[in-house]
């Protein structure tokens, strides 16, 4: 099958690095898309373009990325717009040094368009640079991106450096140093953070009641710069109700009211501030 709509994107110039792409109408990178709202404590990702960047079979794209937070990355994210045949899509998280840290491939079928996601399970440092490598094997595939545009982070074809960045995200969560902590060999990273996470929005947030009937209140246990937003969705991720506050301080209270009868059973609240987001299960009585 050949590459339709996106495609006959002169392969030489992307091979030397210069690309220049008709940009479409439709500004994305303006509107609520796939990277959006990710459920992690924090994301790494470059906005969302309307060009897009052609791997050929055997093509290494390399993106630069650093991590926002002391912890462990969860998965990778990068938007596909088509495949040309049944192939794989591989990832990898490399340091400054290109030393390989966790690795995954995913199968992918001929004429897929979407959010290609990879769980990954490798601990990164705060403020550090790391790498996400993205190489097509048995297929072409053609990636979201934005190129002629500055970025803070780097992006290489087959080492070659680009002038732009392709549509990715990497989604991290926050991991609580241990020092005596008895960890898992199989499972290094996944020992008490469940605890940790849970104590960590105890003394940042109080919610009340939970169970609930008809309303959830939240309020504040000390002040946050910026836009918060309170949400309560269900386990979909379909938003019931959502409030924002700018610059909560301790003690404000946030009251959520769902406009539709909720059934009784499990309901999420997330709260999102400066790409962090904490999460809670609350029941429905």
């Amino acid at each position: 099958m050949k590459l339709q709509k996106f495609y006959i994107l002169t392969a030489a110039a992307l091979l030397i690095g210069a690309v220049s792409v008709q940009a479409q109408s439709s500004n994305l990178s303006s509107t609520t898309g796939p990277l959006d709202n990710l459920n992690h404590d924090c994301v790494a990702k470059e906005q969302r373009g309307n060009q897009v960047l052609l791997l050929n079979d055997g093509d290494i794209a390399t993106q630069s990325f650093v991590a926002c937070e002391q912890g462990v990355v969860e998965k990778a994210y990068v938007i596909v717009k088509q495949t040309s045949n049944d192939g794989t899509i591989s990832a990898e998280i490399t340091d400054s040094r290109g030393q390989e840290l966790e690795g995954h491939k995913l199968a992918i079928k001929e004429g897929f368009g979407g959010v290609v996601s990879f769980k990954l399970q490798t601990k990164v440092d705060a403020g550090t640079v790391y790498f996400l490598k993205l190489k097509a094997i048995n297929t072409n595939l053609v990636i979201e991106g934005q190129y002629g545009e500055t970025s803070d982070n780097t992006l290489h074809l087959n080492g070659w450096k680009l002038d732009g960045h392709i549509s990715t995200a990497v989604g991290m969560r926050h991991e609580i140093e241990r020092p005596e902590a008895n960890t898992s060999d199989r499972y290094p990273y996944e020992n008490n953070i469940i605890e940790d996470r849970a104590t960590e929005f105890q003394n940042t947030f109080a919610v009340y009641p939970n169970p609930f009937v008809d309303e959830v209140n939240v309020t504040f246990k000390r002040e946050f710069k910026g836009q918060t937003i309170v949400m309560l969705t269900d386990l979909s991720g379909n938003v019931l109700h959502r409030e924002v506050r700018m610059n909560p301080l301790e003690g404000q209270n946030v009251k959520l009211i769902p406009a539709y009868n909720l059934r009784p059973g499990a309901y999420a609240l997330r709260i999102l501030n400066d790409n962090r987001v904490y999460n809670q299960t609350l029941m429905k009585q």
